[in-house]
């Protein structure tokens, strides 16, 4: 069975809309825009960026947000963030200054949905011992090019090319004071391949690292906002580092302070403009608090009851189990891997048919889709 929208419903969303679309920045991104490998025929109530929101929340990989990494690994703490509530906020807060600056909240809410997808267990420790791995066999890993390999070469669910593109490049540990949309970022899919294999080499620059809509470009300051606030709040809850004993700084010491601040600032010098920007000196401050940060907080932060060589060893070692596995019987990548990559089983099937001579990749692929726990669970039962 299938429900249409009856004629008076048509009538008065396609109104809605239209007005809807008057009122949109002449730089925003227009839903007839998106880019796609196949063809959706949009409903009225579904456009194109509602359609890739809705495909995002319903992916694997999305739900397992919850048991990844932020800053704080294995705490036992529900107050601390995970990938779950800081995707989230990052959502929340982009809509919040896009809706203020007329752009597409729908892209914004899809980009920013999706743009931790490729985060590895163990956050940004678990990062550079995954690279370590791919570095052996010519290649490097960075999450922000492994959530666009995620969506455009692992589950192909034709999510449309701004996302991919808003994934790829929101890249967000380099603050910049004005982000101006590339558009020959990502002109096509080929191009995107382009970028995603020059990326893998470490070869993909600044300048082609710039998402090609100011949806995108949004998406990847609010990552910042979402995060530099934050993480001092749950360092404070984990009695690591008091918030009392942070500098003054004028964008203030809360999350929702630095968020209140930093959105009315960057509201203010982007208005009516084709790039997101921030003052002179709330680029200032906002580099105060993020270098604080690295002092107090990410060079000292641990993983409970690990170092990083015991974990470097134990990702060493899962890679090695489904590395073998994959040139001999699959035994263990059909069990643990296979059923859990996507609904589509065509669309699977194809990804392994890609990667048949490259039994590394799709080791590190199942590696990167796992959970904290996960990982270590699955060194336990396999590998001991």
């Amino acid at each position: 069975m299938r429900i249409d929208l009856d004629d008076n419903a048509k009538k008065i969303l396609a109104e809605n809309f239209a007005k809807k679309d008057g009122l949109l920045s002449p730089y925003a991104t227009k839903d007839d825009s998106a880019i796609r490998k196949g063809k959706y025929i949009p409903r009225l109530y579904r456009r194109q960026f509602v359609r890739d929101c809705e495909v995002v929340v319903n992916l694997p990989l999305f739900n397992r947000y919850a048991g990844k990494t932020q800053v704080f690994s294995l705490k036992g703490n529900d107050d601390i963030s995970t990938r779950a509530y800081h995707v989230q906020l990052v959502s929340r807060i982009a809509r919040t200054i896009g809706s203020a600056l007329s752009l597409n909240c729908d892209l914004i809410e899809a980009i920013a949905l999706a743009h931790d997808l490729g985060h590895c267990p163990f956050g940004h420790l678990g990062e550079k011992l995954l690279d370590n791995v791919a570095k052996k066999y010519g290649y490097r890993f960075y999450h922000h090019v492994q959530g666009a390999r995620y969506l455009n070469n692992v589950v192909k669910c034709d999510i449309s090319l701004q996302v991919v593109d808003g994934v790829l490049c929101h890249n967000g540990e380099k603050v910049l004071q004005r982000y101006s949309p590339n558009q020959k970022s990502c002109k096509s899919f080929e191009n995107l391949q382009e970028k995603l294999d020059i990326a893998y080499q470490e070869k993909l620059n600044d300048t082609n690292l710039m998402a090609s809509t100011l949806e995108g470009c949004l998406v990847r300051i609010s990552d910042v906002i979402a995060y530099v606030g934050k993480d001092r709040q749950d360092a404070d809850k984990l009695k690591q580092v008091d918030l009392r004993n942070y500098d003054d700084n004028p964008l203030g010491k809360f999350n929702h302070e630095i968020i209140g601040n930093m959105s009315a600032d960057i509201i203010n010098n982007s208005i009516g403009k084709n790039y997101i920007a921030m003052s002179d000196k709330v680029y200032e401050y906002l580099s105060q608090l993020m270098d604080e940060n690295y002092r107090k907080i990410y060079r000292k932060s641990e993983i409970e009851g690990y170092t990083p060589d015991d974990l470097q060893k134990i990702i060493d070692e899962v890679f090695n189990a489904l590395y073998e596995d994959l040139k001999k019987d699959k035994k263990l990548v059909d069990k643990y891997y296979r059923p859990y990559i996507y609904p589509n089983a065509e669309k699977v099937d194809e990804y392994f048919a890609e990667n048949i001579d490259f039994p590394e990749r799709v080791a590190i692929d199942a590696i990167a889709s796992m959970s904290d726990r996960y990982l270590l669970n699955f060194h336990e039962k396999i590998c001991k």
